[in-house]
This record gives C-alpha cells, sequence and structure tokens, in this order.
C-alpha cells in the first residue's frame, strides 16, 4: 500500500508508546511518504515530551541526532497548502493536519494516522474519499514464510 504518514505516526518509529509497532511495520511492507512538514512536527514532538517530562532531554536529543528518514519519501508541502487550506476550513482542523490528508489526496495514497480526532472530523465530511484509517486499524504485517 502507498501512504502518507503524518507526525502522529512517524513519532512512534522514534520513540517506544502504544502504536509503535505497528508503525514500524507499516514502514517496514509498505511505500511511506509524508510531507516536510513532518520534519519540524516531530521534533516539536519530541521537546513536548520533554516538556511533560516523558522523555529526558538527553534522549530527546539522541532522538533528534539519530532522526532519520532517509527510506521515507519527502515530498515539498508547498503544492499542497491551497488543497490543505480549503480542507481545514471545511474540517475545522489544522491547517498542518490538512497538509497530510491534501498529499495523500494529491498522491493517490492514503493517510494513516494515530489522530483519531482529525480521522473522525475528516471521514464524518466525507472528505477523505476513503483515504485516511487509523494506525490501529491497519492488519498485522504478513508473516514471513516458514
Amino acid at each position: 500500500m502507498n501512504v502518507i504518514v503524518d507526525a502522529s505516526v512517524a513519532v512512534k518509529w522514534f520513540v517506544n508508546e502504544v502504536g509503535s509497532t505497528q508503525a514500524l511495520e507499516l514502514r517496514a511492507y509498505h511505500d511511506v511518504a509524508a510531507p516536510d512538514i513532518v520534519l519540524n512536527e516531530c521534533r516539536n514532538a519530541f521537546l513536548n515530551k520533554v516538556r511533560r517530562q516523558i522523555i529526558s532531554r538527553h534522549h530527546a536529543i539522541q532522538l533528534e541526532r539519530e532522526f532519520d528518514l532517509s527510506d521515507v519519501t519527502i515530498l515539498s508541502s508547498t503544492r499542497f497548502l491551497t488543497d490543505a487550506f480549503r480542507l481545514a476550513l471545511d474540517v475545522g482542523g489544522a491547517l498542518y493536519d490538512c497538509v497530510y490528508l491534501a498529499s495523500a489526496m494529491a498522491t493517490d495514497r492514503v493517510l494513516v494516522t494515530a489522530d483519531e480526532r482529525f480521522s473522525t472530523k475528516a471521514r464524518a465530511l466525507g472528505l477523505a474519499g476513503g483515504r485516511v484509517k487509523l494506525l490501529s486499524e491497519l492488519a498485522a504485517a504478513p508473516e514471513a514464510p516458514g
């Protein structure tokens, strides 16, 4: 499956939390892309985890140093901004969330998110056209032949 991931999924690749196993399997078994805002949003999530005392400052520095998305196709978000703005008006959500959705729509990919609230809003308005999936909804990776 060709997917766009948002920061709620990408952070799980680096911080062990609920959904990390599914996120890692998604990365391993699918063609993954993300708009370039994921680079800022993940780092911001690391900062927020320090501020909430979920991880230490030292751990956050280590995460930032090891932050590598070289196997993920990074897309320029500029080309999605107009559509994302219109989606944000309709969804009533944040522009950055809608950049992920607009990029999925424009590239014929599925947006995978761990953000239940955004997923619910997008689905309720029918804007996603079936292009939004929650990370928790994805089936487990296929087992290796034995």
